[in-house]
């Protein structure tokens, strides 16, 4: 009996984890171009909010490096000038484009060196805490 309670409830912890898992944010296209060892990052990604309700992004974490910002750049008196974000929010049935030269996410202390090909693991945190894991290909850049 105590090993059909154990299963049932394995088994409701399981679908729980999945239905959490199940992020309404799709990703298109993430990637990082490659730069020297122990040089900051940038990633960039297309953010498809399929879900019913607009998407807040306030952090970023990976197991690969000491920190993650949101950013964005601006041409301001002939000078493109990069400025943190506090959030990002990303509209219901939307997209939001990170791009070189635009928004994107700055990866800082890295915690090794990287190659082509080699993927970049990122967690992007919403306002509710909610985590939407999505895999950054390092490539050249184009």
């Amino acid at each position: 009996m105590i090993r059909i309670q154990f299963l049932a409830a394995a088994m409701l912890l399981l679908g729980l984890n999945l239905a959490l898992a199940d992020s309404p944010l799709k990703f298109e296209d993430p990637w990082s171009p490659l730069a020297p060892p122990g040089r900051t990052m940038a990633g960039f990604v297309t953010i498809h909010n399929q879900g019913d309700a607009d998407i807040t992004l306030v952090d970023a974490t990976s197991p690969q490096f000491g920190r993650i910002e949101l950013h964005t750049m601006t041409m301001d008196e002939g000078v493109m000038r990069m400025r943190r974000l506090d959030e990002l929010v990303v509209t219901s049935g939307r997209k939001v484009v990170l791009q070189p030269g635009g928004r994107h996410l700055m990866l800082f202390e890295p915690e090794g060196s990287f190659e082509d090909g080699d993927t970049i693991n990122v967690d992007l945190i919403d306002s509710d805490g909610n985590q939407h894991s999505v895999g950054l290909r390092v490539r050249p850049r184009d």
